[in-house]
């Protein structure tokens, strides 16, 4: 039978969302062998190795004006950098399920900020769905208080990092949206990846003591090994892919309803691989965000 492309376009995003949910728990246990921006600079030194080609050979094509080399730098910042940066920093200190959970805000904060900024008019249903959210989020955010967690400030501490690292990607899908008009998401996402590279190339420098980490520490350990080329062949290269294919097939709104997807896909593989446990705290602060996405995504 010959799938339609609509149904193609589904199934390319729902593996996506298979991908970036998985990789919450495959960052929190790989974080246990290795710092946040040393993870993240082998991951762009990774990427790099197909993206410079590439870029290269795409800028021959389609030059860029200098004068587009500042935003597109903005928005490479703002999506790898400050965006990676909060959250591999909050997987580090809160637990998978927690980071994934509070992860799937960002489309929740794009609508908030389109109300804020440009007074766009939503439903009843759709503002009390917002509202259900983010109460939702403050409840997983202050969930370790009640669970006995040997260091709640640590985990809370880490919560709020993933929480403010969605708002940065809310904020960067949000300011881009003009930017896409007049940069293609493939210039964009190379750009990003050569500002990713740079820029935690200096944050791995500082964190290792003012030196650069040894390529050779990818390979001591499998974890660490496998970890990192999760990350780079198959969370972004891969999944970059099968979300330009998907995305381009559907409408926008559509897409973002698979961001909801992730925590489905991590809750397996943090429950029996990292040992994390669903508490009743937990339980009630994802049924509040899943109600609030209902009737905020009603539509």
């Amino acid at each position: 039978m010959k799938l339609s492309a609509r149904v193609k376009a589904f199934i390319a995003l729902i593996t996506v969302s298979a991908i970036w949910g998985i990789a919450g728990p495959i960052i929190k246990g790989t974080l246990e062998y290795i710092p946040p921006f040393t993870f993240l600079y082998y991951r762009f030194l990774i990427v790099g190795i197909f993206t410079i080609p590439w870029y290269i050979w795409y800028l021959r094509r389609f030059p860029i004006k200098r004068s587009d080399i500042w935003p597109l730098t903005i928005f490479g910042y703002l999506s790898t950098t400050l965006n990676l940066g909060l959250i591999f920093l909050g997987f580090e200190r809160t637990t998978a399920l927690d980071g994934t959970l509070l992860g799937v805000m960002s489309p929740l904060f794009i609508v908030a900020l389109g109300v804020l900024f440009l007074k766009e008019k939503v439903s009843s249903h759709a503002k009390w769905g917002l509202i259900l959210a983010f109460i939702g989020s403050i409840v997983t955010v202050i969930q370790p208080f009640f669970e006995g967690v040997a260091f709640p400030l640590e985990n809370i501490l880490g919560n709020i990092l993933i929480i403010i690292g969605a708002v940065v990607w809310a904020i960067f899908t949000f300011i881009s949206k003009k930017g896409f008009k007049h940069f293609s998401p493939t210039l964009i996402t190379l750009h990003s990846s050569i500002v990713g590279l740079i820029t935690f190339t200096i944050l791995a420098f500082f964190e290792a003591g003012y030196t650069l980490p040894a390529v050779s520490f990818i390979f001591s350990s499998s974890l660490v090994f496998w970890g990192v080329i999760y990350m780079s062949i198959v969370s972004f290269l891969l999944a970059f892919f099968l979300y330009e294919y998907g995305m381009s097939k559907i409408q926008i709104s559509e897409g973002s309803i698979f961001t909801y997807l992730h925590p489905l896909f991590a809750l397996p593989v943090a429950y029996f691989w990292l040992g994390e446990t669903i508490t009743i705290p937990f339980v009630i602060g994802a049924i509040l965000i899943a109600i609030g996405v209902v009737f905020a995504e009603k539509k």
